[in-house]
C-alpha cells in the first residue's frame, strides 16, 4: 500500500495573511491541485491530509465538496513540519500501514507535482526504501560571511534542491521519526532523518515546475503554470 501524507499545516508566514494552500487559483484552492495529483495516481491507495487545528472543518468540507475519495483521514498537524509529518505517519499506522508499505510525504504547497515524478519516486523507494525528487542546482552557488561578503564559490556539480514527494518505507520512517523525537532533533526535511540513520537515499530529478509556494509572487507563477497546463 502506498499512502500519501499531504502536509498543509504550515504558517504561511511569507505569503502574508493568505493561507497559501487555500488561495484561490482558477476558482479552486491551491490544495485541490496538490491533492488531485495523488487522487488521480493509480499507485496511491490512501491520502492523509494534515492541516492546522483552526482549519480542520474547512479541510473536511473541502474533501466533501470535491468528492476526494482517497482521503482516508484529515488530521491536525503539530507546531513544526516534522511534528505534522509524524502525526501523519501515526495516522498511517492507524489506517493499516505495515512493513513494506511506502509513505509519501508531500508539501501541500507543491501543486504541480507530475504523475511521472510520483511514479518514479515510488519505483526507486521500493528498491532502496527511501527516495525523493530534487532539482539539480543550475546557478552558481556562493557562500558569504555574516556581513554578506563572498567567502567562497561552491561547485554546483552533484548539488540538488530537495522537493517533494519524499518517500520512505513505513517501518524505516517510523524508526527515523521516533529516533529524532528521542534525540530532540529537528530535521530540515523528512529524508534528512533517514540520512541520520546512515541509509542510502535515491534522488529522482524533479520537473522544473515542481516548486513550493513560499512567497506571494509564487502564487502568481503557479496560477500561470496551471492555466497553461
Amino acid at each position: 500500500m502506498n499512502i500519501a501524507i499531504i502536509l498543509a499545516a504550515g504558517k504561511s508566514q511569507r505569503t502574508g495573511k493568505i493561507n497559501k494552500v487555500f488561495y484561490q487559483i482558477l476558482g479552486r484552492p491551491l490544495i485541490y491541485y496538490t491533492v488531485k495529483a495523488f487522487e488521480n495516481h493509480p499507485k496511491i491507495q490512501k491520502i492523509i491530509l494534515v492541516v492546522r487545528k483552526n482549519e480542520f472543518r474547512r479541510a473536511s468540507s473541502f474533501t466533501r465538496k470535491y468528492k476526494l475519495k482517497k482521503i482516508a483521514a484529515v488530521i491536525i498537524g503539530g507546531k513544526e513540519r516534522q511534528y505534522s509529518a509524524y502525526n501523519g505517519l501515526k495516522a498511517a499506522g492507524s489506517l493499516g500501514a505495515k512493513t513494506g508499505d511506502l509513505i509519501l510525504f508531500h508539501n501541500g504547497a507543491n501543486p504541480l507535482v507530475s504523475e511521472r515524478e510520483i511514479t518514479e519516486v515510488i519505483k526507486e523507494a521500493k528498491k532502496y526504501k527511501a527516495a525523493l525528487v530534487a532539482q539539480p542546482l543550475k546557478d552558481t552557488l556562493k557562500k558569504s560571511d555574516k556581513w554578506n561578503f563572498i567567502k567562497e564559490t561552491i561547485p554546483r556539480e552533484n548539488l540538488w534542491l530537495a522537493q517533494t514527494p519524499q518517500v520512505i518505507e513505513y517501518t524505516l520512517a517510523l524508526k527515523a521519526f521516533e529516533k529524532a523525537k528521542k534525540d530532540k532533533l529537528y530535521g530540515t526535511d523528512d529524508i534528512s532523518l533517514i540520512e541520520r540513520l546512515g541509509e542510502k537515499v535515491k534522488i529522482i530529478p524533479a520537473s522544473s515546475q515542481n516548486i513550493k509556494v513560499t512567497k506571494r509572487e509564487d502564487l502568481e507563477t503557479i496560477k500561470i503554470l496551471l492555466k497553461n497546463k
